[in-house]
């Protein structure tokens, strides 16, 4: 059986599905690597991914605990708050005008890009332990892309560097640059956020691993979500004073923006149902009040905010965590 592991976006609420799978780690006594044949992301969770399967140390890759503690360590470097003194622009953080959000992003792209490459180095795609898969979008061609590697054929985007597939999956604009990166067509592209088109990149995950020899077996595939607003079935784009700057109009949008975010991603995850009974498992859950469904407050007290949510998932999903616990490590 083909088991297939697939990481929503969210910022910094990526810490949520990586708890999870600490718990899964302890549960089974192995890595995530060692537990499925293919990893997919998206944004902080395609970052996770390719962690999860990088060709570190002589070819052992990251445990879920260690690639937490590298986002703990790393997330007021990547997101400073306002008035950091170690921040470029003291107001690194702070609310932006609106001339400002539809021009320079947020934040630098040399702390993320700085931590990437030291977390995974020069690594080439084709080197990840096992088959891996992350989400981009290439802004000056308005295309949905993706990166591929680890004994998956490659994209049109090729065998780039582990590191630079991370810094691109997960540079959403607003808040980072987008990479710039030339294929091996010869095509100049501006790659962002993977978000964009899919933060939830488990329908690709099955797209890809149906052509895996293990899928003949059938396939199983566990989908990790990185927290939810009270009360709202998808983790989908909320438009707030801060984001549209008091404009009514925009404000009025809220809705349907969301639903153009968030509704594809619903739908995707009914397919899978549908196709995949309870093959498919989906775990999710509710932010508790002292976490921020805001991708970027890497404030102390909304990182103690997320973790406590990962933990709550991690009690209220225990069934489905025994049950894959028993199942995954027989392959």
């Amino acid at each position: 059986m083909l088991r297939i592991l697939s990481i929503d976006g969210g910022g910094i609420r990526g810490i949520i599905p990586i708890t999870w799978l600490m718990a899964l780690e302890e549960q089974t006594g192995r890595r995530t690597a060692d537990l499925f044949d293919l990893v997919v992301g998206t944004s902080a969770g395609g970052m996770a991914a390719l962690a999860l399967v990088s060709p570190r140390n002589g070819g052992t890759p990251y445990s879920a605990d260690e690639v937490r503690q590298l986002n703990l360590d790393s997330a007021e470097e990547i997101f400073p708050q306002a008035g950091d003194p170690q921040a470029g622009d003291p107001q690194a953080g702070a609310p932006q005008t609106a001339d400002q959000y539809a021009g320079a992003p947020r934040y630098a792209a040399e702390p993320l890009q700085h931590y990437l490459g030291e977390a995974l180095g020069d690594e080439p795609l084709s080197r990840a332990v096992r088959p891996v898969a992350v989400t981009t979008c290439d802004l000056a061609r308005t295309e949905a892309l993706y990166f591929a590697g680890g004994g998956l054929e490659p994209s049109v985007l090729g065998d780039a560097s582990m590191a630079l597939a991370a810094q691109a999956t997960a540079s959403l604009p607003r808040y980072f640059p987008a990479v710039p990166y030339t294929d091996p067509e010869g095509t100049a592209r501006q790659l962002a956020d993977g978000g964009l088109a899919a933060d939830d990149p488990a329908l690709l995950g099955y797209s890809l691993g149906s052509v895996l020899p293990q899928a003949v077996d059938g396939v199983l595939l566990v989908s990790l979500g990185t927290g939810t607003s009270t009360g709202t079935r998808n983790a989908g784009l909320r438009l707030g004073a801060e984001q549209t700057q008091q404009t009514p109009e925009l404000q009025a949008l809220e809705k349907d923006l969301a639903m153009v975010l968030s509704g594809p991603g619903q739908l995707a995850r009914d397919c899978l149902q549908l196709i995949l009974g309870d093959r498919y498992v989906r775990i999710q859950t509710d932010l508790l009040p002292a976490a921020s469904n805001a991708s970027d407050d890497a404030s102390q007290d909304n990182l103690e905010g997320l973790i406590a949510t990962a933990e709550k998932m991690v009690q209220d999903t225990s069934a489905d965590l025994d049950r894959l616990a028993r199942q995954l490590p027989e392959g």
